[in-house]
């Protein structure tokens, strides 16, 4: 069975959507099947595998749009797509998700459960369903929530890339006060990270004051090889496979994996 994770930060620009596109590869090449789920409006996941004219061509009704419509009752397995790549499939995005996350709080209805439902039915094909949200708190980032058995929060070490972890939290807290209790915080991800400057030394220091363990031993690094292997169509695993960025990636992606390890194991000891 599947374990779900939501990549959320208030913050946009603080690498989420290339956390989930490079820790799919690894996790792929580590044996594992991994879903992507797109589930952000700019649709940036699904373009760093087929481009923005192949997301173009995927119709709202065949992305995750479907998901959302109050209407449709899409059938999962419909909706998941091959990337090309062994072990990763994606479930695509779609500009069209704006006008869904968009709504009110009141008009949410059943769209907030409909991600929950659809990747249920889906879940004992997988063993990792990673879900990259938009850099904000509507209906979206919430169905994300409720569907999810962990958070991963990206961070950059600077200031402005901080911001907006106190709403995030609360929006953990409110969703495990109601439909989702066994949400749990994988951790914060520092990425983006160069440890030859000052300022991202000094702020990780702080991180780590404020919020000790859950921040991941790991970074993601600041590397111009991630950019060319997104360039390229490409997890950073497949494109330079044997670089300080795959290695790095690795060990992100190990990291996670013992982080949920533990995470399940709190979960059954509370429900026994």
């Amino acid at each position: 069975m599947a374990r779900t994770i939501c990549l959320l930060n208030q913050k946009g620009g603080v690498g989420k959507t290339s956390t989930s596109y490079h820790l799919a590869g690894s996790l792929a090449q580590s044996g594992r099947k991994v879903l992507l789920v797109d589930n952000d409006p700019q649709a940036s996941l699904t373009q760093g595998f087929f481009g923005p004219e192949g997301m173009n061509a995927i119709p709202p009704e065949a992305s995750v749009a479907a998901v959302y419509d109050p209407e449709d009752e899409p059938i999962a397995s419909s909706l998941i797509q091959p990337t090309g790549f062994p072990g990763i499939s994606i479930l695509p995005g779609s500009p069209a998700l704006a006008v869904y996350n968009m709504m009110s709080v009141k008009e949410w209805g059943r769209s907030q459960e409909g991600m929950r439902s659809v990747l249920s039915d889906v879940a004992d094909r997988f063993d990792v369903i990673l879900i990259d949200c938009p850099p904000n708190l509507h209906l979206c980032s919430a169905a994300a929530l409720i569907a999810s058995d962990a958070i991963v929060i990206p961070v950059q070490a600077e200031d402005f890339g901080a911001q907006g972890l106190g709403p995030v939290r609360a929006a953990v807290a409110s969703v495990q006060g109601g439909p989702n209790p066994d949400i749990r915080l994988a951790g914060y991800l520092v990425t983006m990270y160069d440890k030859r400057l000052g300022i991202h030394l000094a702020y990780e220091a702080k991180l780590r004051e404020m919020f000790g363990e859950d921040v991941f031993a790991a970074q993601f690094p600041l590397a111009k090889d991630f950019k060319e292997s997104v360039a390229s169509r490409q997890p950073i695993g497949f494109y330079k496979p044997k670089s300080a960025a795959a290695k790095s990636t690795k060990v992100v992606a190990d990291e996670l994996m013992e982080r949920l390890e533990r995470i399940a194991l709190d979960v059954a000891r509370r429900v026994a």
